[in-house]
Protein backbone atom coordinates (compact mmCIF):
# COMPACT_ATOMS: atom_id res chain seq x y z
CA UNK A 1 0.00 0.00 0.00
CA UNK A 2 1.56 3.94 -0.65
CA UNK A 3 2.30 6.48 1.73
CA UNK A 4 -1.13 7.86 3.33
CA UNK A 5 -1.58 10.10 6.15
CA UNK A 6 -4.64 10.49 7.74
CA UNK A 7 -7.62 13.35 7.24
CA UNK A 8 -8.83 15.63 10.08
CA UNK A 9 -12.20 13.30 9.49
CA UNK A 10 -9.83 10.09 9.98
CA UNK A 11 -10.28 9.35 6.52
CA UNK A 12 -6.97 8.23 4.34
CA UNK A 13 -5.47 10.75 2.36
CA UNK A 14 -3.42 8.66 -0.53
CA UNK A 15 -0.18 10.50 -2.16
CA UNK A 16 0.55 12.57 1.28
CA UNK A 17 3.54 11.01 2.56
CA UNK A 18 3.76 9.56 5.92
CA UNK A 19 4.21 10.64 9.33
CA UNK A 20 8.15 9.94 9.17
CA UNK A 21 8.35 11.99 5.87
CA UNK A 22 7.30 15.08 7.61
CA UNK A 23 10.40 17.32 8.98
CA UNK A 24 11.31 18.96 12.09
CA UNK A 25 10.01 22.11 11.01
CA UNK A 26 6.52 20.81 9.96
CA UNK A 27 6.17 18.69 13.09
CA UNK A 28 7.48 21.80 15.35
CA UNK A 29 4.63 24.10 13.31
CA UNK A 30 2.06 21.52 13.64
CA UNK A 31 2.92 21.56 17.82
CA UNK A 32 3.48 24.84 18.16
CA UNK A 33 1.18 26.87 20.91
CA UNK A 34 0.47 30.74 21.40
CA UNK A 35 1.39 31.04 24.90
CA UNK A 36 1.63 34.19 27.04
CA UNK A 37 5.26 35.12 28.58
CA UNK A 38 5.73 37.05 31.63
CA UNK A 39 10.02 37.84 31.52
CA UNK A 40 11.89 40.73 33.19
CA UNK A 41 12.05 42.66 29.79
CA UNK A 42 8.60 41.34 27.92
CA UNK A 43 5.43 40.20 28.68
CA UNK A 44 3.20 39.17 26.28
CA UNK A 45 2.29 36.68 23.77
CA UNK A 46 4.96 34.14 22.03
CA UNK A 47 5.17 31.28 20.32
CA UNK A 48 5.88 28.27 22.52
CA UNK A 49 8.82 26.51 19.74
CA UNK A 50 11.04 29.61 19.16
CA UNK A 51 11.40 32.82 20.11
CA UNK A 52 8.85 34.64 18.19
CA UNK A 53 7.16 37.38 19.93
CA UNK A 54 4.21 39.14 19.22
CA UNK A 55 5.07 43.18 18.90
CA UNK A 56 2.40 44.81 17.96
CA UNK A 57 2.88 47.08 15.06
CA UNK A 58 -0.01 49.77 15.61
CA UNK A 59 -2.62 50.44 18.31
CA UNK A 60 -5.55 48.60 17.89
CA UNK A 61 -8.82 50.47 16.88
CA UNK A 62 -12.27 49.73 16.92
CA UNK A 63 -15.37 51.83 17.76
CA UNK A 64 -15.62 49.78 21.53
CA UNK A 65 -13.32 48.23 23.60
CA UNK A 66 -14.79 44.51 22.39
CA UNK A 67 -14.05 45.63 18.87
CA UNK A 68 -10.61 46.92 19.46
CA UNK A 69 -9.80 43.41 21.61
CA UNK A 70 -11.24 41.29 18.05
CA UNK A 71 -8.89 43.43 16.05
CA UNK A 72 -5.67 43.02 18.34
CA UNK A 73 -6.91 39.31 18.40
CA UNK A 74 -7.05 38.76 15.33
CA UNK A 75 -3.68 41.30 13.98
CA UNK A 76 -1.98 38.30 16.87
CA UNK A 77 -3.47 35.72 15.27
CA UNK A 78 -2.22 36.47 11.47
CA UNK A 79 1.17 36.87 12.77
CA UNK A 80 1.53 33.77 14.80
CA UNK A 81 -0.19 31.87 12.00
CA UNK A 82 2.52 33.20 9.53
CA UNK A 83 5.84 33.19 11.05
CA UNK A 84 8.05 31.08 10.35
CA UNK A 85 9.78 29.02 13.58
CA UNK A 86 13.60 28.15 12.42
CA UNK A 87 13.49 32.57 11.61
CA UNK A 88 13.48 32.95 15.11
CA UNK A 89 15.69 31.48 17.78
CA UNK A 90 14.61 30.03 20.79
CA UNK A 91 17.63 31.46 22.73
CA UNK A 92 16.12 35.12 22.64
CA UNK A 93 13.16 33.96 25.47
Amino acid sequence: MGNHVSSLDGKRVPGMGSDAEWGAATQAAMSRELVWIEQERFRGFGCSECGWRFKPSRTATGASFDEMMRNFEVQRDKEFTSHVCVDHSKGVR
